[in-house]
């Protein structure tokens, strides 16, 4: 008798959950993936979640953090690895200034490599060096920031090694100072879903992005039972 009504118990609430219709992804997937580096196709984080947040923490006076730059590329220049500040980084007259920048593990406790974009207030001269190997770290994406009321004007994008030091150096720049606001890809991660029909519903197996663009082809609302056809969606 027990196991009949815990199977009833069963039934009765697996109908009363259809009965609400589909559950949104968060209840049916966890979003968490193990480290990874940037992803093969993203080739720009301007139109994402990502960049609002960027912008959001540029605007917040309370966020901000007053750093004066080092004259030269030294380790033992200022850190600016906290997370959720914008840094306001004055330099030297005319030259570039240096902080420095050492990787978490966000995605995962075991992640070795992390995707960053640091966002800059000015399209000036940006140079990431690895004090392990004292090699120049070249730039992942390049592009400029076009989100409207925004004081962020660029944003580079590098694929990092956790628990490193870097050296950032900047400049020079205009008013001989230049904001910079670090973001990690993980933190804006979003979900895509195949669209192959082109009905704005895509298949319900995912895709993950970490802040990047989603791929032509890819939209943000799933639940399309019927990919190959435009007039069957949303069931």
């Amino acid at each position: 008798m027990k196991l009949l009504k815990q199977t009833l118990c069963g039934v009765v609430l697996a109908l009363s959950l259809s009965a609400c219709g589909p559950m949104e992804g968060a209840e049916l997937e966890p979003l968490e993936q193990e480290g990874q580096p940037l992803e093969a196709s993203c080739v720009s984080v301007d139109d994402t979640l990502m960049t609002t947040h960027a912008c959001g923490h540029a605007n917040n006076s309370a966020d901000n953090v007053n750093v004066t730059a080092s004259a030269t590329r030294v380790a033992t220049a200022p850190d600016i690895s906290p997370r959720h500040k914008h840094y306001t980084l004055s330099l030297p007259a005319g030259a570039e200034g240096s902080v420095t920048f050492t990787p978490a593990a966000v995605t995962s406790a075991s992640s070795t490599v992390e995707s960053l974009s640091f966002y800059l207030s000015q399209n000036v001269a940006f140079t990431v060096v690895d004090t392990t190997t004292s090699a120049t770290v070249a730039p992942l994406i390049g592009e400029p920031v076009a989100e409207a009321s925004c004081p962020l004007a660029e944003a580079r994008t590098y694929d990092l090694v956790v628990g490193r030091e870097y050296i950032l150096a900047t400049g020079p720049a205009s008013g001989n100072q230049v904001r910079i606001v670090p973001e990690y890809h993980y933190d804006s991660r979003d979900r895509f879903y195949r669209d192959q029909d082109g009905d704005g519903y895509g298949a319900n197996s995912p895709v993950y992005r970490f802040a990047c663009e989603p791929p032509a082809g890819y939209v943000k609302q799933r639940f399309d039972c019927d990919d190959t056809n435009p007039a069957i969606f949303n069931c």
